[in-house]
């Protein structure tokens, strides 16, 4: 699985390069730790909707008649879709983000997974995403791609819902790494409205080992981004952060409140992931303007 996604992600560089000179894909001199890829301010949305179905297309082709155990089928066809979209207003970079994202979320998802498996607090379909969590996960992320878009003429908040996009991601990470890692390597899992002992896998309840499990998931992603250009100063990177660390708290609170012993039916774990990236999301951008007015 994995090394299908590195083959991909080699291969949609000539694709997306083809059209640009090749100093456009060299290392800035500015910032020879970071990729210069194609700079926001010269995407193409037309030619980038064409290198998205062609990346997505073959991409889809190939792991539809693989053994992943990722997505499902409908899961497989929908996260084709996202990617799509994403590529087309983002560009590759954007596109680069998600799919990091998509592949450290379903890393740690296996971690110990024999342990959570025998005391039944693992992913359910054996961690095989479907519809409902690639638009749970990722559905704010895909508005914020959107709006870059309509945005597009004004600097400040194309930047800011960039900076949204990331922090959507971020969080939604975070979120991931806190939950899976707690689950498996947690020693006091508490409920954090209540701060009582509670068992592993309880909505809502956190531990210390977690808890650094997702500061930690968050710091590589955004870093990843940085090293894309996709966020260019550490003042984004730190908003990222802190939007992920607050939006990631915020989501405990609520599924310790509404998903605990189902208090209220409705409150799925997709719904619940989906106001966890925007409460990050809203966050980051909020942040974003206030210092850049």
């Amino acid at each position: 699985m994995i090394n299908f996604f590195i083959k991909i992600l080699i291969l949609s560089v000539p694709v997306y390069c083809f059209k640009y000179t090749s100093k456009l894909i060299l290392k800035s001199t500015k910032n020879i730790n970071k990729l210069n890829l194609i700079p926001h301010n010269e995407i193409d949305y037309f030619y980038n909707f064409q290198d998205s179905l062609l990346v997505n297309g073959i991409g889809y082709s190939i792991l539809k008649d693989s053994t992943q155990k990722s997505l499902t089928e409908a899961g497989l066809l929908h996260s084709t879709i996202l990617g799509i979209g994403l590529f087309t207003f983002l560009g590759l970079q954007g596109y680069l983000l998600c799919v990091s994202y998509f592949i450290l979320g379903s890393l740690v998802t296996k971690i110990g997974w024999s342990v959570k498996k025998e005391i039944g607090i693992e992913e359910k379909r054996d961690g095989r995403r479907g519809p409902e969590n690639v638009w749970g996960s990722a559905g704010v992320a895909m508005m914020c791609a959107i709006l870059t878009y309509l945005f597009r003429d004004s600097f400040q908040l194309f930047n800011a819902f960039k900076i949204g996009y990331v922090a959507s991601l971020v969080t939604k990470l975070s979120d991931t790494f806190q939950s899976e890692i707690g689950k498996v390597f947690g020693k006091t899992t508490i409920l954090i409205t209540t701060l009582e002992p509670v068992p592993k896998g309880t909505e809502g309840a956190v531990s210390f080992e977690g808890y650094a499990a997702g500061i930690i998931g968050s710091f590589i992603l955004t870093g990843i981004a940085y090293l894309l250009n996709f966020i260019s100063s550490p003042l984004d990177y730190s908003i990222c952060i802190l939007s992920a660390l607050i939006a990631t708290t915020a989501e405990s609170y609520i599924g310790a409140i509404g998903q605990n012993n189902k208090k209220i039916q409705w409150m799925t774990n997709e719904l619940v992931n989906l106001i966890n990236t925007l409460i990050g999301a809203f966050i980051a951008i909020t942040f974003y303007l206030v210092i850049n007015p």
